[in-house]
This record gives C-alpha cells, structure tokens and sequence, in this order.
C-alpha cells in the first residue's frame, strides 16, 4: 500500500487535451474519487494511474517510487471494472485466486488467502460457486477479493457500480468502503455520480474539461463549492446574478434587480463586482409574508410542487423571472399551485461565487 502522487500531468491525443497539467496528491489509504461528467478526463487520470496509457508530459509516484512509463503489471495495482471481468469458466474461489496461481504463490497460501477474502466479502457459502449463479453485487465483491489478493499498492475502480440497479448500488457502496477500509489500501474511484462520491469518499476531485475544478471532502465541497460549474454539479442549487453594492467586516452586501440581499463571506470584493450567489434548496424557507431583518427575502409566485415521498420539490417563480427551487418536508408545506410567497434563507446559507 502507498499513496499516489501526480505531478503536472497532461494527456493529449493530437490537438485535443484530454488530461490538462493535473497534479494531485492521494494520501496513504485515502479513498478519493475522481468525479464528474462524460469526456472531463476522469477515466483518462485513472488509466494514467494505472500505466494502461502513458502522459504527455509530468510524472506519477507510488509513495518514492516514480512509476512514469513503467508497465502495469509492474505497478502493482488492482483493478476493478464495471463489468466485472470475471472468468465464467472459474468458481468464485478459483476467480479470486488467479493472480495468486500466476504468481506462483503455493497452494496453501493460496487457499488460506482466497479464505480470509471470502470471509472479508461475506461469500464463504458462494465458494464453488460459478459467476453466472451469483448475483450482480456478488460478482462484484468476488471482482474486488480477486483485484486485492495480492495486496496492491492502489486499488483502482472504474465505474464498478454503474450496471446495478439503485438499491443494490447503494448496498454496494457500503460494501465497497466497508472492504477499503478494513484492508487500509488506497483506492482511487471514478464516478460520474454525485451521491456515489459523497456517501463513499475521503476526498472527491471535482473534474471538467480536462482540469481539477475542487478538491476536498464531501461535507466541504458541497457547503463551499468554489465555482458555479461545481455548485451546480454537487447536488441542486439556485444560482442568482447579483452585484457586490457594500462589505462590512463579513457582511457583503448585494443588489439583486434593485433588491438587498446580504450574505456572510470572508472574500473582500470591490464595490460593483458582478457575482453568482449560491442557495441549496433545503436552506430555503418558503413562507406568506416576509421573514425578520436577518434573513434574505424575495416575493414570488409557486410554479411547481412535486411530491418525492420525504421531500417536496417546491419552484417559485420570482418577479425577477428567475425560479427558485425549494426542498422541504411534506408537512412543512401548506402552499399550492398559485399562491403568492415569499422565499427566505440566511446570510450564512449561502455562497458568493465568481465564475
């Protein structure tokens, strides 16, 4: 096991810059995830990580080791994949022991480590079984033991997820984590999936276009995204066009369609600067009149209210023409279709965003 460094990576294919001067550093039994949508070079990273394909320019290390143009098989990596890869032809026993068998490990190490994984992935009653007489999360856990069972220095997952329906995905990213962090490895993960990368991650590594848009924990990047690409990437978000009018200390003042809005931000902005403010749906508050001095609050008309069982998805249509959406439990909610409101959040519920 060893952490990862990237340092200055570019990955291009002719004119087209898939990977754009990347440099990362994954810590020692990290689990990090590379997340973002099709074509943002999340795939490309993890294959650069894996030597499947070799940067442009820039180098990779495995803990001091400078790994740069070194073949996979000479990594030491595992690797999982979305369609799992398994041999059909193999039990599950003798899938998770193939390495091993090439390896030329002997017999009883090899039964003594496929039976301590089998343990770790809850399938001992599974052992002679065959993939096709075993479920989809099943096969996928036999995919793991077999990509650790000689320890690797990464572990490295590929949309592993992707083919499962919902309840088995989110059982299986219980799972997942619960097996990295028991083995204490390093693994890096690649999703285009937002809820996936936040119940799974230490860190996540927000990509797009090639570079690195924010790096940090989940909790972090979804309360302080640094750019509009970000906000709206992480979950839902409002976004509204303001104009920075007076600061005070942490109390930014702004000019929305002639209106205050204040919001609690430790960026010094000059008077006039054209800004993207940020609300998640849930800091929101819809009520008949307007809220105290202390909160934000805009008139409007509500324009949809759709029950999602725990939660009403309810949009206002401001005067301004913008819409804002706002989440909140059924009970909490006594509007329809019609009714003439207020939205209201606080200062400290939102974020300033400059690009």
């Amino acid at each position: 096991m060893s952490g990862v460094k990237l340092d200055n990576i570019v990955k291009s294919y002719g004119s087209t810059v898939a990977v754009n001067d990347v440099s990362l550093d994954i810590k020692e039994g990290e689990f990090l995830t590379l997340l973002g949508p099709s074509g943002c070079g999340k795939t490309t990273t993890l294959r650069l990580i894996s030597g499947f394909i070799q940067p442009t320019s820039g180098a990779i290390h495995f803990g001091d080791k400078d790994v740069t143009g070194i073949a996979p098989q000479h990594r030491q990596i595992g690797m999982v994949f979305q369609d799992y890869a398994l041999f059909p032809h193999l039990t599950v026993s003798e899938n998770i022991g193939f390495g091993l068998v090439e390896r030329r490990y002997d017999k009883a190490a090899i039964k003594k480590r496929v039976d301590e994984l089998l343990a770790l992935i809850k399938l001992e009653e599974a052992a002679d079984r065959y993939p096709s007489e075993i479920s989809g999360g099943q096969a996928q856990r036999v995919a793991v033991a077999r990509a650790v069972a000689h320890p690797p220095s990464v572990l490295l997952m590929d949309e592993p997820l992707g083919a499962l329906d919902l309840k088995l995905r989110e059982t299986m990213q219980t799972e997942l984590r619960r097996i990295q962090q028991e083995l204490g490895i390093t693994a890096v993960y690649v999703t285009h999936d937002q809820s996936e990368a936040m119940n799974m991650s230490d860190r996540i590594v927000v990509m797009n276009a090639g570079i690195i848009e924010q790096i940090g924990s989940p909790k972090g990047i979804y309360a302080n995204p640094q750019s509009v690409f970000v906000a709206n990437f992480i979950g839902q978000v409002n976004i509204l066009d303001c104009h920075v009018t007076t600061q005070v200390d942490k109390t930014t003042e702004l000019d929305y369609h002639g209106q205050k809005i204040k919001a609690q931000i430790e960026k010094s902005l000059r008077q006039g600067t054209a800004i993207f403010l940020a609300i998640r749906p849930e800091d929101i508050k819809i009520t008949a009149r307007a809220a105290g001095k202390s909160q934000n609050s805009l008139k409007g008309v509500v324009s949809e209210a759709l029950f999602s069982g725990n939660v009403m998805k309810i949009s206002v249509a401001l005067d301004s023409g913008d819409v804002i959406k706002v989440e909140c439990q059924p009970k909490a909610n006594s509007f329809d279709i019609g009714d003439h409101v207020h939205v209201n959040w606080l200062p400290e519920d939102c974020n300033i965003l400059l690009n």
